[in-house]
């Protein structure tokens, strides 16, 4: 009998009459006391699998959270580490502007350190140099600004200056509402002060440049002087009757005059290039006008060396072209008068040729070749080096700058053209390069001036020259040459006596001189162009300078004065240049019948 079944019936005291009554009933209690054991057992056997699951569950949830706890823990000091071996400073404020965050490198760009550092204001750390500086955090606080970056310096704690790059921007929690800051500081010093001695080495180079350009000014304006009394006074002594023997003697001081004077203009020019100061126009000039004067020029150099010069021209080349004619003469006459200092027998020959040509635009190609003695291999690229020539022996048997080449070489490449070499050793070189051009549609076109080699000297009577000009071996050099061409002249010392002596007397042309006390030239020309009157306002004004200054001839024009010629000047190229305005006048004026 099940004992929950027999307990009931002690403590019910049920007879045996009463149990054999109650029998079936009792067996049925008794299979549902049984049952309910078996159904028990069975929960409790479900219950003890479900705790150690639950247990397994629990165990393995705690391992996780341990894990979990550590893998974090190892993160965070992973960077930790990370951020305090970062050179950089990283930092976090919150919206009081107190340090909240700061890694190691804070001590090492600051002084400070975090500990004495973190929960203060930041201003109590970054002391700023110049208060321009100053971080005005309240407007990246109150949401204005989102982020804020500067160089600037500080002093450390040490007493220090250093210059920092501060970047920081504005920290946004869940909910959006701005809770501080987070940034970065960079030690910039060295960057910067590297930086500062670049400026001012660049300042010194500038400085260096510009005292170099006055120098080379100055000291051309008091070379040219004197040459130009000695070249003047030479040039009328050969127009005059001499003994013989003096035509020698006056051709070797020319020589060596002029040839002062090419080592002055090289080094002129050098210095413009360098000074990037080489400004390239684009206008119609008469190419063939260009190749007649080069063939005149050189010609009778090569005539009296005893050498043939000849040109070699593409017919379909046009007649005009659009470029700039002046630096393209430039780069010819230096290699082709680099030719004949070299060449001692045989021939000189320019040869132009058509490289390719479009609708619009023409590549021409230029050569130079001469017979002369040739360049050796090692020393090819060296002769275009400034102040450079091929031996050692050269410039003293040739003389030269060695600068024609280098100015050549950078006016070319100044035009994206480049200047090439081919030469045998002993038997000659040929300079070539190739240089583009428009096409123009004319068929005439000035072409560069070039003066006449042995003008007539005649048609000049009745033509009255001002000259305004202070030095009296100038005035003496002009006065003679300007009797020589019948050419009458009044001389004024200085720019407001020129001014004076236009107002009282009339005259067909003015030769002023642009330094000159009390008043100089480019006031006095801009005193007589103010003035009214077709006297004031017509009357040529050439100026006349010894200056190497390169913004002369734009300021000569701004003030009014219609041409530009450089001392010491050439009788001849003088000579030309009156006789021009002579005859533009004599064009200009209307004949008896036109009154």
């Amino acid at each position: 009998m099940h004992r929950l079944l027999r307990r009931q019936i002690r403590k019910h005291d049920l007879q045996e009459d009463e149990l054999v009554r109650l029998e079936d009933f009792l067996k049925s209690v008794e299979e549902a006391y049984f049952g309910f054991d078996k159904d028990l057992g069975h929960l409790e056997n479900i219950l003890e699998k479900s705790s150690q699951e639950l247990y397994r569950a629990s165990q393995l949830l705690k391992e996780d959270i341990q894990l979990k706890t550590e893998e974090n823990y190892q993160t965070k000091l992973q960077l930790e580490r990370v951020l305090n071996n970062v050179r950089n400073v990283i930092f976090q404020t919150n919206l009081s502007g107190e340090w909240i965050y700061l890694n190691s490198a804070w001590e090492e760009v600051t002084g400070y350190t975090t500990s004495e550092s973190l929960n203060r204001f930041y201003e109590d750390f970054l002391h700023f140099v110049d208060e321009d500086d100053r971080i005005d955090i309240s407007s990246i606080i109150k949401g204005e600004v989102e982020h804020w970056q500067k160089v600037f310096r500080i002093k450390t704690k040490s007493g220090d200056e250093k210059w920092i790059d501060l970047a920081l921007r504005l920290t946004r929690n869940a909910e959006g509402v701005a809770d501080g800051t987070i940034g970065n500081i960079v030690d910039v010093t060295e960057q910067k002060l590297s930086e500062i001695n670049l400026l001012n080495a660049k300042e010194k180079l500038k400085k260096a440049s510009q005292a170099k350009e006055v120098f080379l000014s100055t000291m051309s304006h008091e070379i040219r002087t004197p040459l130009n009394g000695v070249i003047g006074i030479a040039n009328i002594m050969m127009m005059e009757d001499h003994l013989p023997g003096q035509v020698e003697n006056l051709n070797t001081l020319l020589f060596s005059a002029e040839h002062l004077l090419g080592l002055i203009n090289d080094l002129i020019d050098m210095n413009k290039i360098e000074a990037g100061k080489i400004e390239f126009e684009s206008t119609e000039f008469n190419f063939e006008a260009m190749l007649a004067g080069i063939r005149k020029t050189f010609s009778y150099q090569a005539e009296e060396k005893g050498i043939r010069f000849m040109i070699k021209k593409d017919e379909t080349i046009p007649p005009v072209l659009v470029g700039d004619a002046i630096r393209l003469l430039q780069v010819l006459t230096n290699l082709i008068g680099n030719a004949m200092k070299f060449t001692k027998e045989g021939r000189i020959t320019l040869d132009i040729e058509v490289y390719s040509e479009s609708e619009d635009e023409i590549l021409i190609h230029f050569e130079v070749i001469d017979t002369g003695i040739g360049i050796k291999e090692e020393n090819l690229q060296k002769i275009f080096e400034r102040f450079a020539q091929a031996e050692s022996d050269t410039t003293r048997q040739f003389g030269g700058t060695g600068l024609g080449l280098t100015i050549s070489k950078n006016l070319l490449q100044q035009q994206g053209s480049c200047l090439q070499l081919r030469s045998t050793f002993g038997k000659g070189s040929t300079f070539y390069f190739d240089l583009p051009f428009k096409k123009s549609n004319r068929f005439d076109a000035e072409g560069p001036k070039f003066m006449d080699l042995q003008p007539s000297y005649s048609g000049m009577d009745g033509f009255r020259i001002l000259v305004a000009e202070d030095n009296r071996v100038n005035v003496m050099v002009i006065e003679r040459l300007l009797e020589k061409w019948n050419i009458e002249c009044v001389v004024a010392c200085n720019g407001a006596e020129a001014v004076r002596i236009l107002e009282e007397q009339d005259f067909d042309l003015i030769l002023m001189d642009i330094q000159m006390p009390i008043m100089d030239g480019y006031t006095a020309s801009e005193v007589i162009r103010s003035k009214e009157g077709k006297k004031f306002q017509e009357i040529p004004i050439i100026a006349l300078t010894a200056s190497a200054e390169i913004t002369i001839q734009k300021r000569a024009k701004e003030v009014g004065m219609n041409d530009f010629m450089s001392k010491p000047f050439n009788p001849v190229k003088l000579y030309n240049k009156l006789k021009q305005f002579r005859q533009q006048q004599i064009e200009s004026t209307p004949s008896y019948g036109q009154i």
